[in-house]
């Protein structure tokens, strides 16, 4: 008999143009569909997110809150696995991803492995990508785990004895629990978890994602969605009206 291992949870907000590709790179994978789940958990879209995510989730649930922390925590609760995978709605991983997270985390408590670019736009964005995962491997290494939501495996056990991410209205949700694990067990940087993300948004500016980053480090206040993303306050007001 089968028995779910992995718990994978996809939170999203609007993603109807992104979604189907995460879905589909999380289906054709290397380990038996019979062992791992997908749970796309979506924060009240106002697109298609939802109905083209039914077509290929295993589960999709739908929280009125909106934060990429709760969004993830709030799909968890319907787990089943004993270890979890997060990967963001505008990223595809490889095909044999979920393979690395299963043995990464028989081994270590947490887990994370390369990040590339999704588009092939330009020089600036590749080099963006590449100082990125430079980040991630040398903070591994060091003792000193930064490893992004979009890539992020952990025990159930550990996450639910850490409370899971950070809820509330603020992003670098990923870097405060990432803080955490090395107290806990190791953590593992796997070369067959690779996640190809996207930098799709305009109006988001690499420098402005790199200056929260910064601002967090030096201050420790994390930025608000509703200044990282202009479509977080409109959707929450959308939202509210169709309660």
């Amino acid at each position: 008999m089968n028995k779910i291992i992995v718990s994978i949870i996809v939170p999203t907000l609007n993603e109807e143009k992104y979604i189907l590709g995460c879905l589909n790179s999380l289906n054709n994978q290397t380990i038996s569909r019979k062992k791992y789940e997908i749970i796309v958990s979506d924060s009240s879209s106002n697109d298609n997110t939802v109905k083209v995510a039914k077509r290929l989730a295993d589960k999709v649930v739908v929280c009125k809150r909106q934060s990429a922390g709760f969004g993830r925590n709030f799909g968890v609760k319907k787990s089943k696995g004993k270890y979890l995978g997060f990967v963001d709605a505008d990223s595809v991983v490889s095909n044999n991803w979920v393979e690395g997270l299963i043995e990464s985390l028989n081994k270590g408590v947490a887990s994370t492995g390369p990040i590339e670019e999704l588009e092939k736009e330009s020089l600036k964005i590749k080099l963006f990508f590449d100082l990125w995962d430079l980040q991630t491997r040398a903070s591994i290494l060091f003792g000193k785990p930064l490893i992004p939501g979009a890539n992020f495996g952990i025990t159930k056990k550990l996450f639910d004895k850490l409370g899971g991410f950070p809820d509330g209205n603020i992003i670098c949700e990923d870097i405060m629990l990432s803080r955490e694990l090395p107290k806990h067990g190791k953590v593992i940087f796997s070369e067959k978890m690779i996640v190809k993300t996207s930098s799709r948004r305009k109006d988001l500016t690499l420098s402005k994602h790199v200056l929260s980053r910064v601002k967090f480090f030096i201050t420790n206040k994390a930025m608000s969605w509703d200044d990282y993303r202009k479509d977080y306050s409109k959707n929450k007001e959308l939202a509210k009206k169709k309660q």
